[in-house]
C-alpha cells in the first residue's frame, strides 16, 4: 500500500476520533450513516445497449451481446452537529460501481484506490432570523426538479420558510474556468447557474411550486496565440448523445450560453386519488456552437470520421423548448395504480438555427428498466436523461404496486414510448432514408422483501419489444427494428 494513502486514511482516522472525543466539550452532535448497496446484473441480451453508462452511445448487434456482473457502491457520510442544531457539516463518500474482478478496481488483492468525495458542505441557521432560513455552502446535493436538475454540484444555496411558503436560493458553479493569466482569461469562462423556487404548502394534501434557473457560460473566439497554445483542448462540438447540460462543461465543450427555464410542478391528494404534475418552458440561446446531426454521427460510427473532419458551420442556436408531465393514481387497500404521461419535446430540424429539444442538466430517471437507470445495477445503463438523442419522449406507462405484507412488495409496470419528433437518418447500410418515431413497449416486474430492518432484497426485470426508431441504434441499420432488449438485476442493500 502506498505511503501516501496510508498517511490520508491516518488523517481520516484521526480526524474522526477527534471528533468523537471532542463531542462533549465542544457540545457537537456526530452522526454516522451509511448505504451499502450490492447489485447483480443477473443477464441480459444486449450489453452493447447499456455498457456505456449513460451516454446514449449503446450500439445494438444483430446477436446477442450476453453480460452479467456483481459490484458493490458503498456511500458513508458523517454529520458533526451543534446541539441546539444551528450548525453542522456534513461529508461523505462514495465507492461507486466496483465490479467483482473488474481489472485497476478490484480484482485480485482489493482495490485500488476508487474513492471520491460525494459531498462536501458546511449548513447554518442565518443569525437573527426568527424563522427558519439556512446557508448551505460546499459540494452539496441540490433539487430544482428531477426532470431538470436533481444531483450534487458544488455552489451555495439559501432554504427557509415564511409562513406557508418555503423557499429557495443558490448559486452554483458547473464548470470553473482555469485562468493563469490576462492572456488566457477569456479562453474558458466559467459556467454558473442561479436558480429560485417558491413552494406553497398551506393546504392539507395539496402544494404546488415555482421555480426558475438561469444558466450562462460566455466564451470568446481564442487569438491565434491561444490556438497554438489550447488548440487541443478546444472543443465547439456537442452530438445528439451527449444533448446535456452538464456535457458543455465535463465534456469541454464550448459555447456562448445564455439559457433560461421556468417551471411550475406540484401534488394533490384527496383520499383515494392522487396526482403530480411537472410543466416547465426553455428559452434562451447557444451561439458559437457547431452541432452534429444524426447522419453527422453515422459518419462517426461507421466510417471512421472524427469529429474535427465533418467540417461542421459553427451556429448561434435560438432555444424554445417544453416538458410536461402527469401522474394519475389511485391507491386502493394495499395497491397502488398509477398512469403516468409526460411529453418531452424534441428537435425536427437539425439544420435550421433553432433547438425545440428541452435539455436537462444532470438527473437520474429510472422510469425504464431498459432505456433508463430503472435496473438495480444502475452505473451500467442508455439514458439517465427523459429523452432520446434531441428527439424528444412520450412515455405512457401504468404500474401497479402491491403491498403485499409488511416485508414484501411486487409490482408490475407496461410503457409504450416514441420520440417526440421521427428518428431521422440516412441508413448506413444502403444509404436510404428512414424515419420513425417509434421506441416501442416495455414491460417491466419487481419484487422486494425485508430480509432485516434495514436491509432488502430486491429483483427486478425489463423486456423492450422494440420499436422502429429503434433501428438507429442497430450495428446493421436498414429501417426495420431487429433486436429486442431485456435485462433483469438484483440487489443485497442495507442502510444505517
Amino acid at each position: 500500500m502506498h505511503h501516501g494513502r496510508l498517511l490520508g486514511i491516518g488523517f481520516l482516522v484521526c480526524g474522526i476520533l477527534l471528533v468523537l472525543n471532542a463531542a462533549p466539550a465542544m457540545a457537537v452532535n456526530f452522526d454516522f450513516h451509511g448505504d451499502m448497496d450490492h447489485r447483480f446484473l443477473l443477464g441480459t441480451n444486449h450489453n452493447d445497449w447499456i455498457h456505456d453508462g449513460g451516454g446514449q452511445t449503446g450500439r445494438l448487434d444483430d446477436d446477442d451481446v450476453y453480460d452479467n456482473f456483481g459490484e458493490i457502491k458503498y456511500r458513508f457520510w458523517f454529520e458533526a452537529a451543534s446541539d441546539d442544531g444551528d450548525y453542522k457539516g456534513v461529508f461523505a463518500t462514495e465507492v461507486g460501481g466496483l465490479r467483482f474482478g473488474e481489472d485497476d478496481k478490484m480484482d485480485y488483492s482489493g482495490d485500488e484506490v476508487q474513492m471520491e468525495v460525494r459531498w462536501g458542505y458546511f449548513d447554518f441557521q442565518l443569525p437573527f432570523v426568527e424563522q427558519e432560513s439556512r446557508m448551505r455552502m460546499g459540494l452539496q446535493p441540490i433539487n430544482i426538479n428531477p426532470f431538470l436538475w436533481k444531483e450534487t454540484i458544488g455552489g451555495v444555496t439559501l432554504q427557509g420558510a415564511a409562513g406557508v411558503f418555503d423557499y429557495q436560493l443558490g448559486w452554483l458553479r458547473g464548470y470553473e474556468a482555469n485562468v493563469a493569466s490576462n492572456d488566457d482569461e477569456d479562453l474558458f469562462d466559467d459556467q454558473d447557474s442561479i436558480y429560485a423556487r417558491l413552494d406553497y404548502k398551506g393546504v392539507d394534501n395539496f402544494n404546488v411550486g415555482l421555480f426558475g434557473l438561469f444558466q450562462w457560460q460566455d466564451t470568446d473566439d481564442p487569438d491565434d496565440d491561444q490556438w497554438d497554445e489550447f488548440g487541443d483542448e478546444l472543443n465547439y462540438g456537442l452530438t445528439p448523445t451527449s444533448y446535456e447540460f452538464k456535457n458543455f462543461g465535463s465534456e469541454g465543450v464550448s459555447a456562448d450560453i445564455s439559457l433560461a427555464t421556468f417551471g411550475l410542478d406540484g401534488s394533490m391528494s384527496f383520499n383515494p386519488f392522487f396526482i403530480n404534475w411537472d410543466a416547465m418552458y426553455q428559452t434562451g440561446s447557444i451561439d458559437r456552437l457547431q452541432y452534429a446531426s444524426l447522419n453527422d454521427l453515422n459518419d462517426m460510427r461507421f466510417r471512421d470520421v472524427e469529429f474535427d473532419d465533418l467540417d461542421l458551420d459553427t451556429k448561434d442556436y435560438d432555444v424554445s423548448a417544453y416538458f410536461a408531465h402527469l401522474d394519475l393514481g389511485m391507491n386502493w387497500n394495499k395497491h397502488t395504480f398509477t398512469y403516468t404521461f409526460w411529453y418531452t419535446s424534441g428537435d425536427d430540424d437539425p439544420d435550421d438555427d433553432d433547438f425545440d429539444a428541452f435539455m436537462a442538466t444532470d438527473i437520474d430517471r429510472k422510469d425504464s428498466i431498459v432505456l433508463m437507470e430503472g435496473g438495480y445495477a444502475s452505473d451500467n445503463y442508455f439514458t439517465e436523461r427523459h429523452y432520446i438523442l434531441d428527439r424528444g419522449f412520450i412515455m405512457n406507462k401504468l404500474a401497479w404496486d402491491f403491498q403485499v405484507n409488511e416485508k414484501l412488495q411486487v409490482g408490475l409496470a407496461g410503457m409504450y414510448m416514441m420520440t417526440s419528433e421521427d428518428v431521422e437518418y440516412e441508413t448506413a447500410l444502403t444509404g436510404e432514408k428512414a424515419s420513425d418515431d417509434e421506441l416501442g413497449v416495455e414491460a417491466d416486474a419487481y419484487i422486494k422483501y425485508q430480509l432485516f430492518e434495514n436491509v432488502e432484497l430486491a429483483w427486478n426485470a425489463g423486456y423492450l419489444a422494440a420499436g422502429d426508431a429503434m433501428d438507429y441504434f442497430e450495428r446493421e441499420q436498414d429501417g426495420d427494428s431487429d433486436e429486442d432488449i431485456w435485462r433483469s438485476d438484483m440487489r443485497i442493500r442495507y442502510t444505517f
